[in-house]
């Protein structure tokens, strides 16, 4: 069975696992997990769940993949030749999975450390010597009111006592999304590649795209401490859908 999709990307979100009513009965949170990657695909192929059979594995690495894809009809089980992405990120009580016909990386993060000197230590531990010369450089914009730092739709962005930290999130939740996208996890190096330059946050990292998905553009959680990324190929930055299961 061949389908053809084109380039086409969705994004899917539960903003409360917990009392999801697409997760009743299923207690173990590994089984919630493929439960969920599972509802997402079979959305993103326009097929029931009963009739489509997943079979996943592993790279090298440890990144999971789609290993084969069957459509079950009657006593038979017919492939879907095609190929299709996935990428889950979890984040306290939210669950995120990009599913998309092309390579993608994504990761959401509630910013759960309030304190500066601790996202100090951990920047200098994690981050590259770029991205750390451009949170230093946080402290140029709180001094002289300067807002060249800082893209136009980072509004977040313009609290004193918050910049450092904000932008320390920003930054961790890109790096999870792009070693998400190579596949390689953490054996990447988070130290191997900046998402920042030194003055500002990056939108591109060679031909890789960085799209912000904003809080306001979720149903419920309308807060400023949760941030999402996904991680593409550049060449299908305008491709994206959102849906939510509750």
């Amino acid at each position: 069975m061949i389908v053809h999709w084109g380039h086409f990307m969705k994004l899917y979100i539960c903003e409360d696992v917990k009392n999801a009513k697409w997760r009743k009965n299923i207690p173990d949170e590994q089984k919630i997990s493929r439960a969920f990657i599972k509802k997402c695909i079979c959305d993103f192929i326009c097929e029931k769940e009963d009739n489509i059979d997943i079979t996943f594995a592993k790279n090298d690495y440890g990144k999971p993949y789609i290993d084969s894809l069957y459509k079950i009809r009657e006593n038979d089980r017919i492939k879907i030749d095609f190929s299709l992405f996935f990428s889950l990120s979890h984040s306290e009580n939210m669950i995120i999975c990009a599913v998309a016909c092309f390579n993608v990386g994504a990761d959401c993060q509630m910013k759960n450390v309030k304190n500066e000197a601790q996202c100090r230590k951990i920047a200098k531990r994690f981050y590259s010597s770029t991205e750390n010369m451009f949170l230093e450089s946080i402290d140029l914009y709180n001094s002289d009111g300067s807002d060249d730092l800082y893209d136009a739709d980072d509004s977040d962005d313009f609290a004193n006592s918050e910049a450092y930290i904000n932008n320390f999130f920003k930054i961790w939740t890109k790096k999870e999304a792009y070693i998400k996208y190579t596949g390689k996890g953490l054996t990447e190096g988070m130290t191997t590649f900046s998402v920042t330059n030194e003055v500002r946050q990056k939108n591109y990292l060679g031909d890789v795209y960085f799209k912000r998905i904003l809080p306001t553009k979720l149903r419920k959680l309308k807060r400023k401490d949760l941030y999402i990324y996904l991680c593409y190929n550049k060449e299908n930055k305008n491709i994206l859908s959102i849906k939510y299961f509750g």
